[in-house]
């Protein structure tokens, strides 16, 4: 049986509380990012709606389906 001192008690409490401390931070940055992430992603649902929009905009304009590359030749 291993006996413990109370300096490696000591060590392996100081051990595990640099590992929690490690570990909250890492939680905070994963927080960060995923915050960051879900904000591209709603700014990316936004485009697609406005282009969506845009799309059904010129359609109704001019009448007809045209191809997709027609339309973004018109636009250029």
């Amino acid at each position: 049986m291993v006996r413990r001192t109370p300096a490696s008690l000591h060590d392996k409490q100081q051990s595990l509380i640099a590992a929690r401390e490690e570990t909250e931070a890492e939680v905070s940055r994963l927080e960060r990012e995923e915050r960051f992430l879900q904000e591209q992603l709603k700014e990316a649902r936004e485009q697609v709606r406005y282009y969506e929009s845009l799309l059904a905009s010129l359609r109704s304009e001019w009448g007809r389906d045209p191809p997709l590359a027609r339309l973004v030749r018109k636009l250029g």
